[in-house]
């Protein structure tokens, strides 16, 4: 719902309780004759408590937006030298995020304009597995929160990735070409997402669930890939012709004689647009 239409569907419930206990009252005789005669005269200030209440809202909102200074922050995420394998958990709601290599450590860099929601970060090592689990509560006004929001998430190379993301009105791009991901699952709810990926040491299986946004997928070239479409109604574009569509509705590239990994991609919800794309080169 629009933040107006809420604040909105607010003040006439407000409205409609306080009648109601008013009515309720005078047919108890609690209220008597003249005291209803005085809330009749004076029924109009309702009105103009919900419209100082909707100025000020809508003033606090200008000032927020005339504000230009971003806060930046950086949470360093330390990884265990006895790791062998990395599991990243990432919630985020009403913003940007990225992700991508790091050369060096895994850190999260937040970048907000307004008020200021530092996110939850756990690190902890399970046996040989380093849990990272990253998530923010969700703003009382997100209209205002999401003006400049934006999360950059870097991961060291090195050790293979397991990723679980869960977002809600976000705009995502990832740049995992030089990430050794074997797992990647996705659930989001709205908003454009774009995926870069890269050559697999061995296997790389994917879940994503979008509904109501635009999904792009980038493939390494040379590298054997099937596409699952559950949504038999979703529009796919791949614009280079390296695809082929199986009797199925599935979708497979040309297999690569000296292939050493392979990408399997399960694809559900109501996607608008769906772009297949294989990558012709980093220069690309």
């Amino acid at each position: 719902m629009h933040p107006l239409a809420r604040r909105i569907s607010f003040l006439v419930s407000a409205f409609t309780l306080i009648i109601g206990l008013f009515l309720l009252g005078y047919n108890l005789h609690v209220i008597s004759d003249a005291a209803k005669n005085i809330a009749l005269n004076l029924w109009p200030l309702l009105l103009v408590l919900a419209g100082i209440m909707l100025f000020v809202d809508s003033s606090k909102k200008r000032r927020f937006t005339r504000a230009t200074t971003a806060t930046t922050r950086h949470f360093p995420i330390r990884i265990e030298g006895s790791a062998k394998e990395v599991s990243c958990r990432v919630q985020f709601s009403y913003g940007r995020l990225v992700i991508a290599d790091s050369p060096g450590d895994t850190r999260l860099v937040t970048e907000q304009m307004g008020p200021v929601i530092a996110p939850s970060i756990s690190n902890e090592t399970v046996g040989s597995v380093s849990e990272i689990s990253i998530a923010t509560s969700q703003p009382l006004f997100p209209a205002h929160f999401q003006l400049r929001n934006t999360w950059r998430l870097e991961v060291s190379r090195g050790l293979p990735l397991s990723l679980a993301l869960q977002l809600h009105a976000v705009s995502l791009s990832m740049d995992l070409r030089k990430l050794d991901v074997e797992a990647l699952d996705l659930s989001a709810d709205s908003g454009s997402q774009e995926i870069l990926i890269g050559a697999p040491r061995k296997k790389l299986a994917a879940q994503l669930s979008c509904a109501s946004g635009d999904l792009s997928i980038v493939l390494p070239p040379g590298v054997f890939a099937w596409v699952r479409l559950l949504n038999p109604f979703c529009r796919v574009d791949y614009p280079q012709g390296d695809m082929e569509k199986r009797e199925d509705g599935s979708l497979v590239t040309a297999a690569a004689p000296n292939a050493a990994g392979s990408i399997e991609i399960t694809i559900d919800g109501p996607i608008r647009n769906l772009v297949l794309d294989i990558e012709g080169g980093l220069d690309s």
